[in-house]
């Protein structure tokens, strides 16, 4: 069942992400609440997503905190044991040392994020540069994740040259609309100069662009993000994805079925006009 905790979280709107130091739940307990985990058992495992992490079973990069505001994790939560974790720089403590079902810890404390977790952001730069160079400077304490976005040399885009770093942009980014497989990204301000808008979503080919109602590519930006270019004045972004392997496969399994059905429908009707055959 349901615990304080879990329904402290449930009870936030998405989307944002919630990462489990202990962890005080076992594998994917928190994901059958509907409780978006940076971890967690998935089937079908991201190679960016897990590269960027630090390599899966290792996540050797998961105690990096910048880390954490590219994620948008707003919750973390810790086992609240004798050595357990008492702080954490920018989160403060909103639940201390609760009861918590599903899970091996039996009490845990939940932190939340001071600042605003930014699932959605402006960028003003960006650069290319080879794919084994991005995550290190990704975790690099110099990086500055609001000015410019890294992307590897095979994304489809070619930024203009930066002379100097440039100041975070004015515009603000706005998940106004979430749900598995579609949003809608509001831009007000809308930004001045042309940009890139950063989403804590993780890039596939399925996922479809539209950039005030005109298509637009879905770059991968920052090793394993959605990232879209934006002219300046650009005011809505809105994302889909829909795969055309999946809904060509639906496809063929449904004729299949017609196909089926239609030949013992036949096979029905032979033998009712000749039952003694």
């Amino acid at each position: 069942g349901r615990d304080p905790l879990v329904d402290h979280i449930a009870a936030t709107p998405v989307p944002y992400r919630v990462i489990d130091l202990g962890p005080a739940y076992r594998g994917s307990v928190l994901g059958t609440f509907d409780v978006p985990q940076v971890l967690g058992y998935h089937g079908n495992e991201l190679r960016y997503y897990d590269e960027l992490l630090g390599g899966q079973g290792e996540w050797r990069n998961i105690g990096f905190l910048p880390l954490w505001d590219l994620l948008a994790v707003r919750y973390a939560i810790a086992p609240a044991e004798a050595k357990g974790i008492d702080s954490i720089p920018g989160y403060r403590r909103v639940l201390d040392t609760v009861p918590i079902a599903n899970g091996d810890a039996g009490r845990a404390r939940l932190f939340e994020r001071v600042a605003p977790t930014l699932y959605a952001r402006v960028v003003p730069g960006a650069v290319k540069a080879d794919s084994a160079a991005i995550i290190p400077t990704l975790v690099d304490p110099r990086m500055d994740y609001s000015r410019i976005v890294l992307f590897s040399n095979d994304q489809p885009v070619t930024p203009e040259p930066l002379k100097q770093m440039p100041p975070p942009s004015p515009a603000r980014a706005a998940v106004t609309a979430w749900q598995p497989g579609r949003m809608t990204v509001k831009l007000d301000p809308p930004p001045p100069q042309a940009s890139y808008l950063l989403i804590a979503e993780n890039w596939y080919p399925d996922w479809r662009a539209a950039v005030d109602g005109r298509p637009a590519p879905v770059l991968r930006g920052d090793y394993t993000f959605i990232t879209v270019a934006v002219p300046a004045g650009t005011k809505l972004v809105e994302l889909t994805f829909r795969s055309e392997l999946y809904e060509r496969g639906k496809l063929i399994t449904i004729l299949s079925l017609v196909v089926l059905l239609l030949g013992l429908l036949v096979a029905v009707a032979r033998r009712g006009r000749n039952p003694h055959g």
